[in-house]
């Protein structure tokens, strides 16, 4: 395969991998629909219904370092196909729910185990083997698809329960999510990756010319292992804001819906906001990923986190007063604030741990992610349970944001690699 063509496949990798991960994060954020309805039906506690949410979200971490590793040995294409048919089986099994425990097993279980083998872990890895410098513009392409599963897939499931009834909204998902991603698997993942340089070029072997880029060479030169990268203080810092990130994001992810009805609003017009946090991420996310690779990690990070700040700052408000420009500020803002926890992880990850172990270090940042979006989404509906207010967690959520970036800051992504923004010219020795 010529070198164009090699850059031109990547591309349509890159396609492939944002509809699937639209699809299977439409599931994910469509919890928050899903959970109002079960709620009305079954009369859960918010604690219980949150619950199936949080253990969801925590063996879907669970699977990431499984089927990051397993990206390497047995092929994208397999694992993908494996996870996408559980996907479907989970859903389908959701559709028949009648207590809550049925419930756990078939969303919290079957669902979330699909999910993890066919979602974000295992198409960051298959990026990653596609593009080695320059990745923000593609990285952020692909995560902008979960903005998307949030944009479109939130109202139009919201409709159909409101149409058909949760159970057959469960149902159609069943059938059409694994339909189209392994339809679209069958005819672009048939070619293994190339090794590659910038934007898919091809990256010659026998060549070594040093790379501008690395300001730690003693680092970058080492072959990474799961184990090793583990042993690093780095890793841990990334996997403390990653938890942190996630601890408030899917907190008001889980309960966000159930907020605003609290406040008077209908259910269908608080999936539309959902909808307006989907879209505003889809355009945040491709631009976090593009400014990091001018500005660097941190102070892209920082300034997502800046408007994390704002969107917490607009519950609060919103919750002392119904005003329309609170109604909107809150998804516009948060919904920035949301797409650069999902945008720059990867790359921070790639920055420290380039290699084969990608997937399964990203796998296992990835559980750590899971962790603390499950414990988040939990403790919201427990203090919920025992305050009558969400106001109390908002607050919690500023203090987390500060201390998320702040680890960012820490880790020092800077320190090992330069982004291509900040490329030193080597004859000068300036950026």
């Amino acid at each position: 395969m010529g070198k164009n063509s090699t850059r031109h496949l990547g591309w349509f990798i890159v396609g492939f991998s944002f509809i699937t991960l639209a699809l299977v994060y439409g599931v994910w954020y469509s919890f928050s629909v899903f959970f109002v309805a079960l709620l009305k039906e079954f009369g859960w506690s918010r604690s219980v219904g949150a619950g199936a949410f949080s253990i969801f979200i925590i063996l879907s971490g669970v699977i990431g370092p499984y089927a990051g590793n397993r990206m390497y040995s047995v092929g994208p294409q397999k694992v993908i196909l494996v996870g996408s048919l559980l996907l479907g089986v989970g859903l389908a099994l959701c559709s028949i729910t009648k207590t809550w425990w049925q419930f756990y097993i078939f969303f919290s279980l079957i669902t979330a185990i699909g999910l993890g083998t066919s979602g974000w872990v295992p198409n960051v890895a298959l990026i990653q083997q596609w593009f080695k410098e320059k990745r923000g513009l593609p990285f952020g392409i692909i995560s902008s698809g979960i903005g998307v599963g949030i944009l479109v897939c939130v109202p139009l499931i919201q409709s159909l329960i409101t149409w058909v009834g949760w159970r057959m909204a469960y149902q159609m998902m069943a059938i059409f999510i694994p339909l189209i991603i392994i339809s679209m698997m069958m005819v672009l993942l048939r070619r293994p990756p190339p090794r590659i340089s910038s934007y898919g070029g091809i990256k010659s072997p026998s060549i070594y010319v040093k790379d501008p880029l690395i300001v730690n060479e003693q680092w970058t030169s080492r072959s990474w292992t799961v184990k090793q990268a583990l042993g690093t203080k780095e890793f841990w810092l990334l996997a403390f804001s990653a938890f942190l990130g996630s601890f408030i994001i899917q907190s008001v992810f889980a309960h966000q819906v159930a907020f605003f009805v609290d406040h008077g609003v209908e259910a269908l017009f608080a999936s539309y906001l959902v909808g307006i946090v989907g879209m505003v991420s889809l355009g945040g996310k491709i631009l976090w990923g593009t400014l990091s690779d001018k500005i660097g990690r941190e102070m892209t990070y920082t300034l997502g986190a800046i408007c994390s700040l704002l969107g917490l700052i607009s519950l609060i408000l919103y919750s002392m007063f119904s005003s329309p420009v609170l109604t909107y500020s809150f998804p516009i803002f948060f919904g920035m604030g949301y797409a650069s926890t999902a945008a720059l992880p990867p790359l921070i990850t790639a920055d420290f741990f380039e290699g084969k172990a990608y997937g399964g270090i990203f796998g296992w940042l990835m559980m750590v992610v899971g962790i603390g979006g499950a414990f988040g989404a939990w403790f919201a509906g427990f203090l919920y349970d025992h305050l009558g207010s969400y106001v109390p967690i908002f607050a919690m959520m500023m203090i987390g944001v500060f201390f998320s970036c702040l680890s960012i800051w820490w880790a020092g992504p800077r320190k090992i690699r330069l982004v291509p923004g900040k490329k030193v010219d080597q004859s000068t020795g300036h950026s």
